[in-house]
């Protein structure tokens, strides 16, 4: 018998069978088993569903972090006077520096070394993705059998 026969007797089998059925007993097992459980406490739950002196505390204990992180951070050395420039920190002033001179850096190396391979890079990288797909949609049909109908 070969293959493709012994497959057609034992698909013709199986759909023979009855389809299972679950026990009679197992809805009244779970319903019992739920409603024996206790529910989960209240900071497991969503944010909007603790109680309101627990939502208050947190936005209280936030709006303490974040104070307390705008306090840290040190202010210039002329007193700050909120809508200048003056009032804002030399750490703000310095990350942005570097943050420029990170982005030369990058934008040099794209210039130099990326940007002249990056067509031949996107090439290479579209051939060996369709060769995949077609290496996948032959194994597909002839190893694999094909799609099943049905």
């Amino acid at each position: 018998m070969n293959p493709v026969d012994l497959q057609d007797l034992v698909d013709r089998e199986l759909k023979r069978l009855p389809t299972p059925s679950a026990p009679r007993t197992l809805l009244p097992r779970i319903l019992a088993e739920t409603v024996q459980r206790p529910p989960l406490p209240w900071y497991r739950g969503a944010w909007t569903t603790w109680p309101r002196a627990w939502q208050a505390a947190s936005v209280l204990a936030l709006a303490a972090i974040v104070v307390g992180a705008w306090l840290l951070v040190p202010q210039g050395a002329s007193a700050p006077s909120w809508g200048s420039v003056a009032a804002v920190p030399d750490r703000v002033v310095m990350f942005g520096r570097t943050a420029s001179e990170i982005a030369t850096v990058v934008r040099v190396f794209w210039r130099v070394l990326i940007a002249p391979v990056a067509v031949y890079l996107f090439a290479m990288v579209l051939s060996l993705s369709l060769a995949c797909a077609l290496i996948w949609m032959a194994l597909e049909r002839l190893a694999l059998g094909g799609a099943q109908q049905q």
